[in-house]
């Protein structure tokens, strides 16, 4: 998302050569303020037509970026390096002001930042005035600080979210869940369970947090059924016949079904329980259709009958959504000890993430689903089992394949922020927790050793500096040797960004925090 430690090749054609100065800004005293005041009214257009949960993700991810480069910046600017532009963007220049050597600025598109710090690299020519202030000319502790400031800067506002979530908003009570709302038809709406409720126990069973359920609700498939709810402070006993959905077990015979799909029919014939399933399933011959009921979409798919069963291959179906559990507040301290490990948690996902992402299986699957998504070409996909959508407006053929890539693949800026936005309705806590996410995978994703990022330019700096222990002598890289790899890496992440792009606009992920 953000180009940091701009090469003079990238500059946009704005900079002049280094030692000459720049030509002022043309917002002079007169006319400095109208630029703004248009930004200003845009920002409110857009927050108006597309909600404010949207502006205030766009806003959050400047903010990032911001501090991603003003890390790169201080410490730059620490280490006597000379920087002369920092700016929010790229493009065509909107807004700027110099303060000393270095000009300060916002570009119309905003696709990232960068600061420009002068002699990142031999192929750039320097004034012998400025050959000190150079990148290439501090040692390698100074190097290595400077273009590792950014990442950490991404670190340091995750550090500060966590310990933020936690001691401001508390830790949630796993085993406190309030049901947040019930669905229409559902065995919970015939039986009475209101939003707001806590369901104590089944048939006499605690239960305690939201995981237990299911197992609780197991033994009462299709049957009348007890469940006790505390309604504000007050126990109620609610007579309630479960429905049932399918579970691991019974997912992994009938690929390409799922933990938690719900079924409606088969061909043709509604089922009212998983007895009943299984037995018209193992009578069957042949092609068999089956409806079901995936999150908010209906689907159908085929399978080859008969199929056996297990008997422990469904769970219980209440039809209730779960609300967030109240907060349990803790100390400053205990929100201190807890930040690390949760920090350290979410690293440990992202380099999974990122690991199976740019895997050469990651990356071929990714192409197929690009080619593939949402043109319902279903010879691309042979021999892979599918589903189909129920809904007229959505895509008729769903390879399961495709579902599967769908939910792990790589987002762009605009899904981004739409599950930002989607956050930001969740509630506080819920954005703030996808913050911590993008910003630590913004600093893991600069970390990667591929040049122009910043692990690039760190590992480069590395090189030098072991090289240069060994012959004795400085050493410097011919940057004009790693150029080729510098632009081939460019067109991938712009490849992987525009396809990115694309498939949050024809098939963009689902929203995570919905029912």
């Amino acid at each position: 998302m953000s180009e940091t430690l701009e090469q003079p090749v990238t500059t946009g054609g704005d900079a002049a050569p280094s030692g000459r100065p720049l030509t002022p800004s043309p917002a002079g005293p007169r006319g400095g303020w109208l630029r703004p005041l248009l930004i200003s009214l845009f920002v409110g257009l857009v927050g108006y037509l597309t909600g404010w949960g949207v502006v205030a993700m766009i806003l959050a991810i400047v903010v990032s970026i911001f501090l991603h480069e003003l890390g790169h910046f201080l410490v730059a600017k620490r280490s006597g390096m000379k920087v002369t532009e920092f700016f929010i963007g790229f493009g065509p220049k909107i807004w700027s002001f110099r303060r000393g050597e270095t000009e300060y600025g916002v570009k119309l598109l905003p696709a990232g930042a960068y600061v420009r710090i002068i002699g990142m690299s031999n192929l750039e020519q320097i004034d012998d005035v400025d050959e000190s202030h150079t990148y290439r000319a501090m040692s390698y502790p100074r190097r290595l600080a400077t273009v590792l400031a950014g990442p950490f800067a991404n670190f340091a506002i995750a550090l500060v979210l966590i310990f933020v979530v936690f001691a401001g908003f508390g830790e949630r009570n796993s085993g406190a869940w309030v049901v947040d709302g019930v669905l229409d038809g559902s065995a919970a709406a015939a039986g009475g369970i209101r939003p707001g409720d806590r369901v104590v126990s089944i048939n006499g069973s605690p239960v305690g947090d939201w995981e237990s359920l299911g197992p609780a609700l197991a033994p009462t498939l299709g049957q009348p059924t007890e469940v006790v709810v505390d309604r504000g402070g007050e126990q109620i006993t609610l007579g309630v016949v479960p429905g049932w959905r399918m579970n691991e077990v019974g997912a992994a015979a009938l690929p390409p079904l799922r933990d938690g799909d719900r079924i409606v029919s088969v061909d043709g014939e509604r089922v009212a329980s998983y007895q009943a399933f299984v037995e018209r399933l193992g009578s069957a011959r042949g092609t068999v259709r089956i409806e079901f009921e995936r999150g908010p979409g209906a689907y159908w798919t085929e399978v080859q009958a008969p199929v056996a069963l297990s008997p422990d291959g469904a769970s219980g179906f209440l039809g209730i959504v779960r609300g967030p559990a109240p907060a349990v507040r803790v100390s400053l301290v205990e929100a201190a000890g807890r930040t690390v490990p949760e920090f350290g948690s979410i690293v440990v996902q992202s380099v999974k993430g990122v690991g199976t992402v740019f895997s050469p299986e990651g990356l071929r699957r990714y192409a197929e689903l690009v080619t593939t998504s949402g043109n319902g070409d279903a010879s691309r996909w042979a021999g892979e089992p599918a589903v189909h959508s129920l809904d007229p407006a959505g895509p008729q053929y769903v390879p399961e394949a495709q579902l599967e890539l769908q939910e792990s693949r790589p987002i762009s800026i605009i899904g981004i922020t739409r599950l930002g936005a989607q956050a930001a309705q969740s509630g506080m806590v819920s954005f703030l927790w996808t913050l911590i996410i993008v910003n630590i995978f913004l600093g893991m994703f600069n970390l990667l050793p591929l040049p122009p990022l910043d692990g690039g330019h760190a590992m480069v700096a590395t090189y030098e500096a072991v090289r240069g222990r060994l012959s004795g002598r400085r050493y410097r890289v011919d940057m004009s040797k790693l150029m080729p790899v510098t632009y081939t890496v460019i067109f991938l992440l712009v490849g992987l960004g525009l396809t990115s792009m694309y498939l949050d606009v024809v098939n963009p992920v689902p929203n995570p925090f919905g029912p």
